[in-house]
């Protein structure tokens, strides 16, 4: 599953040469008792009439199908190229939610109820009929490292990078890493966290950890979950206050919201701070880009988001290509360096975090080398990746340092510098 090579070339990225349209339906404007429907005239501020304290956000490249069929809650932030698709099943997210970048939620009879306090993480995809933070204990659950009792009496649950829930059960307290999936009838219970690429298919499976595919939550989850809460509450007001000042400050390359963690500000493009409401992507904030604006034109294919709004900055080498769907972004108070000749494949997911040593998260940060090829869903996240190295499909690098020339197959978790080397299942 892993073993070094040379990587000869990175990924070419396939540029498309039509448009990202929104896909919203004209309705009546409608907000009652704090819930709000992103009609045409509650977008992209829900309820349009809304303080910025407890308004909805949605960035104006999400796609929103059926929308009288959908229900947001108050301080819900709908990141760019995210799908809410209510054609057969209503969906109906609860406040303090949040659906990240690429995030699609397709529903079914009786279709998708989102509740409060849910991270939908980039890329995943909820579908059917699932029911996602809903219900379940609050504790006391005991931590698995420290051995102590803890409660978690305002719960989160967490979707993570490229994982699946398929009509499943998913209750709040809980976990689904990243490339795990949940599959329909299961219940997920609360204090239960799936591990990286595991699919659950019976509760048997989602409730023994025995049987290898679920651990039990930690406070460290908890502590990470608040924190990406507040970060995502955040946003739903600074970029509701950015577009109220003028609308044409969230399309395209534009401005980072000034926050407590994000200084603001604009893209540094071949040299050049840079603002162009009518880029067909959306790149945000402190990033610098080697190649200029005309040469990013021709290497970036589409529905690409670039959001360095939390952690920042991002240093960008010259791109060899860039594949639709490509996201990066970071952690706050982390940044991302990526090299010269690196090829995103689509839906490749560069994210920034500091690795985790000896329980904290102190290491290294997110880093690509020269000449890297990252596969279609591939994931990278608190990892530095060696010159000429290469991902495959649907793999992903965490918490680890890969040496030059290392080639990492796909479907496969690669994590801790190798104590954990586990196939994708699904």
């Amino acid at each position: 599953m892993f073993k070094p090579r040379t990587v000869f070339s990175a990924l070419t990225a396939i540029i498309l040469a039509f448009a990202i349209s929104i896909q919203i339906d004209i309705q009546p404007a409608v907000a009652v008792g704090g819930t709000c429907n992103p009609t045409v005239g509650n977008l992209p501020i829900c309820p349009s009439t809304a303080p910025s304290t407890s308004a909805s956000f949605l960035d104006p490249t999400a796609v929103i199908k059926n929308p009288a069929n959908i229900t947001l809650g108050e301080k819900v932030y709908v990141a760019p190229f995210a799908e809410l698709d209510a054609t057969n099943g209503s969906i109906s997210i609860a406040a303090d939610s949040n659906v990240q970048d690429q995030v699609k939620i397709i529903a079914s009879a009786p279709g998708v109820q989102i509740g409060e306090r849910v991270i939908m993480a980039h890329m995943a995809v909820v579908k059917g009929g699932a029911r996602v933070g809903t219900q379940g204990s609050t504790g006391p659950f005991t931590d698995p490292v420290t051995n102590a009792q803890f409660s978690n009496t305002t719960p989160e649950t967490f979707l993570a990078f490229n994982c699946e829930i398929d009509g499943a059960t998913v209750e709040r307290n809980t976990v689904v890493n990243f490339l795990a999936r949940v599959g329909p009838g299961v219940t997920l219970p609360a204090g239960k966290v799936v591990l990286p690429g595991k699919n659950v298919t019976t509760n048997l499976e989602a409730n023994s950890g025995l049987l290898g595919k679920v651990a039990n939550l930690t406070q460290a989850d908890v502590a990470l979950m608040e924190g990406i809460i507040e970060v995502n509450e955040a946003f739903a007001k600074g970029y509701t206050d950015l577009a109220r000042a003028d609308s044409t400050n969230v399309t395209g390359i534009n401005y980072a919201p000034a926050t407590i963690f994000n200084s603001g500000g604009l893209p540094q493009i071949g040299g050049i701070a840079t603002r162009d409401p009518n880029y067909r992507n959306r790149i945000i904030g402190n990033l610098t880009f080697q190649d200029s604006l005309a040469t990013l034109n021709h290497k970036l294919a589409n529905r690409i988001s670039l959001r360095a709004d939390e952690g920042e900055p991002f240093n960008v080498g010259s791109i060899a290509g860039m594949a639709n769907d490509v996201v990066f972004h970071a952690l706050e108070t982390t940044s991302l360096t990526l090299g010269n000749g690196v090829g995103y494949g689509p839906r490749a997911l560069v994210h920034g975090g500091r690795q985790v040593v000896n329980g904290a998260a102190n290491g290294p940060e997110t880093s690509i080398g020269d000449a890297v090829g990252l596969g279609p869903n591939s994931v990278i996240f608190r990892a530095s990746i060696g010159n000429r190295s290469a991902i495959g499909q649907r793999s992903a690098v965490f918490n680890s340092t890969l040496p030059p020339r290392t080639h990492v197959r796909s479907k496969v978790i690669y994590a801790d510098n190798g104590s954990l080397i586990a196939p994708v299942e699904w």
